[in-house]
């Protein structure tokens, strides 16, 4: 067979199934996905509301305060860079209403001095929940029947982690440093 008389075979086999090859080219179109979520990380859509506020105290008095309100709410500073104005801390809790989950807050401050007696101090928050489940390794009578436990094991699961958009978390906190920096005062 010459390469005309292929071509020509190819052309009446893609003529005759001309639905079918429409119908697959609709299932690739179909099947392409939106682009991720977070190509739009920086879109005005994904800001978080109530994680920024001016704070009427001078950048060092804003800084003692918020490193304070940190301390007393369990927050552990992981890093406190007073030349940037940046504060990395987290805080571990386990959940009141089921023991097998925990929730690991993680935070970032920041502080821009905004003038004299003004701080701007922003927020960004994330949070993560984990599932703790323990089990047991049972010894079995004929490979069968369990009869008693002969260890133990633990597994941990994340079972959420995003970015925190509570305002009361962000409010909590503003107003605590507002309190502790006009005590200062």
């Amino acid at each position: 067979m010459n390469d005309a008389a292929k071509q020509r075979y190819l052309f009446r086999l893609l003529h005759g199934n001309r639905w079918a090859c429409f119908l697959i080219v609709l299932l690739v179109m179909g099947c392409s996905s939106d682009p991720p979520h977070y190509e739009g990380a920086f879109s005005a859509s994904q800001q978080v509301k109530g994680n920024a506020e001016s704070i009427s105290a001078p950048m060092d008095m804003t800084w003692g305060a918020v490193l304070e309100v940190l301390s007393q709410q369990g927050f552990l500073i992981q890093q406190a860079d007073a030349k940037s104005h940046i504060i990395l801390a987290n805080r571990e809790m386990r959940s009141k209403e089921d023991k097998d989950l925990s929730h690991t807050l993680t935070s970032t401050i920041t502080l821009f001095p905004s003038g004299d007696q003004l701080t701007r101090v922003m927020v960004a928050a994330n949070q993560t929940t984990e599932l703790h489940k323990k089990s047991y390794t049972w010894w079995h009578l004929l490979w069968l029947i369990p009869i008693f436990p002969v260890g133990t094991e633990y597994t941990t699961v994340v079972v959420e982690r995003d970015t925190v958009r509570s305002p009361q978390v962000y409010s909590d906190f503003f107003g605590a440093v507002k309190k502790v920096a006009e005590e200062r005062k």
